[in-house]
This record gives C-alpha cells, structure tokens and sequence, in this order.
C-alpha cells in the first residue's frame, strides 16, 4: 500500500489539527509534514499522539513501532502524517461487516 485510505489520513490530520495549538504550532499540517522536523514533537507528545489515534482506530503495535523508529540512524527517525497513516491502514482491525 503506497498511499492511505483518505479516511484515515483525514483523521489523523484532523488529531493533529486540535493538538497543534498545545504544541505551539501555527503552520498548516498537510499528508508530507514531519513529526519531530517541522511540529517539533518530544517523545511524550508522539506517545500521547499514538494514544488518541488508537482511541480512534484500535489497539495498534506502536510500542513496537516507536522501538524500531528508535532503532533507526537519527537522521532517519522523523516520520511524516502520511507515514503514520499507512502504519495504521496497515495495523488497525478489519471493521466487521453489518449483516
């Protein structure tokens, strides 16, 4: 899968719209902006992000996630929404069918 359900990229940049104002962040967030690079995001506030984002698509792996963005060279550990968006498209549980 190289790009996201565009419901699921909605959503998270929809998460990350309510969350800007207490990162103090005032730029426009789109599909391309990066974590740490461009928000400025700690490792708690990724943590609380990867939190709210599970509340709205499930239990996801992001612990195993998080360690091996961590195992990663540093120059290589900044991840962009749409990064995040696939790594949920690709984890979050099947919604069941209505009978």
């Amino acid at each position: 899968m190289t790009t996201p359900d565009p419901t699921v990229l909605t959503g998270i940049l929809d998460l990350l719209d309510e969350l800007a104002g207490d990162w103090e962040y005032d730029g426009e967030i789109g599909p391309d902006t990066r974590f740490i690079a461009d928000l400025g995001l700690e490792s708690l506030e990724i943590v609380v992000l990867g939190t709210m984002i599970q509340e709205r698509y499930g239990r996801l792996p992001f612990a195993e996630y998080l360690d091996e963005l961590g195992q990663r060279p540093v120059e290589e550990r900044d991840v962009s929404v749409v990064e995040v968006a696939l790594f949920v498209c690709e984890h979050r549980q099947p919604v069941p069918e209505e009978v």
